[in-house]
């Protein structure tokens, strides 16, 4: 199958992680750019080391009058993007009645809603143009309900079963839908959220690197793959997650993370 390529994507969560390793896997790919993140200055030095023609549109996709600014960008006709990205995302860990829970809406803003305001916009732009690409970037932790992650892996089970809708939705328009669920991934979203410490303490060998992870999602969306798991350990983990009862699923999980939440 023939892949295919893009001439200018935008990216969110572009200052840092998968979605700067994406930003700078497209730019050796010759693909223009916007990059959409809330740290200015972070993107501008990231835009100035681009050698394509690139765009910097800071904005904190949780304020839904800066969210309709990158809206409009993406349903722009004038140096239209055939690539959307949706990388910014939110994590914590914790229960929901703690300081955990505290972000949760910011979480949902931003894990959900951001995702289907972008992708609308998007899509109607690309739809009028016969031609494009939404990639989602939602996680391995929405395979499953996760207790002490109760939020995010809600969000990113909407994401996954989202992207797989609007797959169909979009068939047979030109426009493909990927969604990529990573695990493991070295970034500053576990730092962010206050758990390196905790997060540490996770074996070398679970853990991919965002420019793998960048690589094998741009790899996936290039050719219209549906839904993609980045690694081998991790789509065996998924499969048999899929396969065994949602119960024991739901009580390993709480098992391992009542234990994690005892070293937070």
């Amino acid at each position: 199958m023939k892949r295919i390529t893009w001439n200018r994507a935008l990216v969110t969560g572009a200052s840092t992680g998968i979605g700067k390793a994406i930003a700078t896997e497209l730019d050796r790919q010759g693909t223009d750019l916007v990059l959409v993140a809330r740290n200015t200055e972070r993107l501008e030095k990231l835009a100035a080391s681009m050698n394509v023609a690139t765009e910097v549109l800071p904005a904190d996709l949780t304020d839904p009058a800066q969210l309709e600014v990158v809206a409009s960008r993406c349903a722009a006709t004038e140096d239209p993007i055939d690539l959307l990205v949706n990388n910014a995302g939110i994590w914590s860990f914790g229960a929901l009645t703690g300081p955990a829970g505290e972000v949760a809406d910011n979480m949902v803003a931003l894990n959900v809603a951001a995702v289907v305001t972008l992708s609308r916009a998007a899509a109607c732009q690309m739809v009028a143009n016969g031609q494009g690409t939404i990639l989602n970037i939602s996680s391995i932790a929405g395979s499953q309900p996760l207790p002490y992650e109760a939020v995010y892996a809600a969000s990113k089970v909407f994401v996954t079963t989202f992207g797989q809708g609007l797959h169909e939705e979009l068939r047979d328009t030109g426009v493909g839908v990927t969604t990529v669920t990573p695990g493991l991934t070295r970034s500053e979203l576990h730092a962010r959220a206050g758990q390196q410490r905790q997060i540490s303490r996770a074996p070398g060998w679970l853990w991919m690197e965002a420019e793998q992870v960048a690589h094998l999602a741009l790899k996936a969306a290039s050719l219209r793959k549906i839904v993609y798991v980045p690694g081998l350990g991790y789509r065996v983990a998924s499969s048999l997650a899929e396969m065994m009862p949602r119960t024991v699923n739901r009580k390993m999980a709480s098992f391992i993370n009542r234990g994690r939440a005892r070293l937070t």
